[in-house]
């Protein structure tokens, strides 16, 4: 919850004024069974009109100075609501934005909607009735007690012994309420990471004919999820008329008893009064209104509880620490000495004893099948992961004492997936570097064999892209990636499988321009094509997470059966 109060310190104004503003509306709702009281006994029972229409001016004025006051209450609560949904929502995008790799897998991409979405929701809906709760219920319940008892102790009496009644009823309904509202939010989770994949392997799922298990699954996580919150709801609506039933029932007592004293002419004259008994019955309907409201609230606070530890798991997570370079450029010789890798909470190494050594101004691949760790190994060179035991130095300097920021100073990379985003093709291009011109823009894409796309379009470097990069191809989007990639002024230059789109042709032509624009850099080419790697200076071959064997295309025809075997599956011979 600590997480939670610093985001509504911003609306500490509005919320004491809405306090002020429940306050004024409440007592003057408490003030109008008293009103009513002197009308009947000395307005309607003497018969004196005088009495009844000043006192029913009166009333009237309070009603509508009430109706104003809830109003404008209602119009606070509703920006107050509005305005913390929107900075919790925002520190949670923050947040998320600054986790590191292992805290944010903890979490999920489905998890964060859910509680950027649904769980914010929840919050703000309690943020606006969190006055109400404070200030109302206690008044409307404490004062209802205090005003009947003086109005009559013994109908007052029956009202202290139905209350506690009412809230013994409470326990045993809310008392799971909040592991179903856990489970059905865990399966909104599943909902969300279900449709995301489903919207991402659209045209998978179409190809192989997998629609009908899709809907199962979908379906499957649906049913679980309404199952909870049915199961939640309906306990939680058994709160309202239950407790109705027992207040109602005691109001029809206290109707039955002050009906009888008043037959009783000693308690006459003691001062009992039909207006007195009217005057108690309305109490009686105010805290039945402050029991509803705090009774909800019971009933609520399980789904609440939930949906705060939710959202203050992701706050309480670490930010990854914000590195930016100093500018430092560094010599491309890069050099891993028996490094291993393990993902957080995997038992088994994904990579093992992994040792390479790339010059300065090498072209170096690194072959291996799906799955032989070659993407890994690239999460390792960016550091977005710290190797589990070895050492990677970059310049002759060991990466724990270069920082992230210079490391990514140094390292430009080009993804396996070619990530394109909503906007222009120069903003797409820029975001390697943002300082760049129009013409080195232009250069850049015509090294990625992107100049005829450009030129095909009179919007030019201006062409909008959609989301995701929907309105081009596979192809164009890695040559986008790339030409961002070769953009940024780097040491080292990292292209992650980011040929496997292009057609021989183009990855030749497109290779040449490279290395006419990289000369002098270090190129690390991960792939799994025999034919790209077969032109680099050194290639290195991985297999299930080790290197086993390095050297030159024809060194390694002779001496590593893997590698042969991937050139003769390929290529269809030893292909010298």
């Amino acid at each position: 919850m600590r997480k939670i109060f610093p985001f509504l310190k911003p609306y500490k104004g509005p919320l004491i004024l809405t306090a002020v503003l429940c306050l004024v509306w409440t007592l003057q709702g408490m003030f109008l069974p008293y009103l009513m009281s002197r009308i009947v006994d000395d307005g309607i029972a003497t018969g004196n009109m005088g009495v009844i229409l000043k006192l029913g001016a009166l009333m009237l004025g309070l009603a509508i100075l009430s109706m104003l006051c809830a109003l404008w209450t209602s119009a606070i609560n509703a920006k107050i609501s509005a305005g913390f949904s929107h900075d919790l929502t925002r520190g949670i995008f923050d947040k998320a934005s600054g986790l590191g790799f292992e805290d944010f897998s903890k979490i999920g991409t489905a998890g964060l909607l859910t509680r950027s979405t649904h769980d914010v929701s929840t919050i703000s809906m309690a943020s606006s009735m969190f006055v109400n709760v404070v200030v109302v219920v206690p008044i409307l319940i404490a004062g209802g007690v205090l005003f009947a008892l003086l109005s009559d102790r013994v109908l007052a009496l029956i009202l202290l012994l139905a209350t506690p009644v009412a809230f013994l009823i409470l326990f045993p309904i809310v008392r799971h309420l909040d592991k179903l509202w856990k489970l059905s939010d865990e399966y909104i989770d599943e909902q969300n990471r279900l449709m995301r994949e489903r919207l991402s392997g659209i045209r998978v799922i179409r190809a192989f004919d997998k629609e009908a298990h899709e809907h199962g699954r979908i379906a499957h996580a649906t049913e679980e999820m309404a199952k909870y919150i049915i199961r939640a709801n309906v306990r939680a609506g058994y709160v309202n008329p239950l407790c109705m039933l027992v207040l109602n029932m005691a109001t029809v007592v206290m109707l039955l008893v002050g009906a009888n004293r008043l037959q009783d002419p000693a308690l006459m004259e003691a001062g009992l009064t039909a207006g007195g008994i009217i005057a108690t019955v309305q109490y009686v309907a105010l805290i039945l209104n402050g029991v509803m409201m705090l009774s909800w609230t019971v009933v609520f606070l399980p789904h609440l509880k939930v949906c705060i530890n939710r959202v203050t798991e992701v706050l309480a997570l670490p930010d990854e620490p914000a590195e930016t370079g100093d500018g430092t450029i560094l010599g491309g010789d890069l050099v891993l000495e028996n490094v291993g890798f393990a993902y957080p909470d995997s038992e088994l190494k994904t990579l093992s004893g992994v040792s390479l050594a790339v010059k300065a101004g090498q072209t170096a691949a690194i072959i291996g099948g799906t799955g032989s760790g070659k993407s890994t190994l690239l999460k390792l060179l960016l550091d977005f992961y710290p190797p589990t035991e070895g050492s990677i130095s970059l310049g002759g300097r060991p990466y724990e004492t270069l920082g992230r920021g210079c490391v990514r100073d140094n390292v430009s990379a080009a993804l396996q997936k070619g990530m394109v985003f909503e906007g222009t093709l120069l903003d797409n291009v820029r975001m390697g570097n943002p300082d760049a011109s129009e013409d080195d823009v232009k250069n850049a894409l015509d090294i990625a064999q992107m100049t005829e796309f450009v030129q095909s379009h009179e919007e030019g470097l201006q062409y909008r892209l959609a989301q995701s990069g929907a309105n081009i191809s596979g192809g164009q989007k890695q040559r986008i990636s790339i030409a961002r990639t070769i953009l940024k002024p780097a040491s080292v230059y990292v292209f992650d499988d980011s040929f496997s789109a292009l057609d021989y042709l183009t990855e030749s032509k497109l290779r040449k321009a490279l290395n006419r624009h990289l000369a002098g850099k270090t190129q690390i080419i991960i792939t799994q094509r025999a034919a790209t790697a077969m032109r680099c200076d050194v290639i290195f071959v991985i297999e299930q997470g080790s290197i086993v064997g390095s050297g030159t295309h024809a060194e390694l025809l002779q001496s590593c059966t893997v590698y042969r075997e991937i050139v003769r599956s390929q290529l269809g011979g030893d292909a010298a």
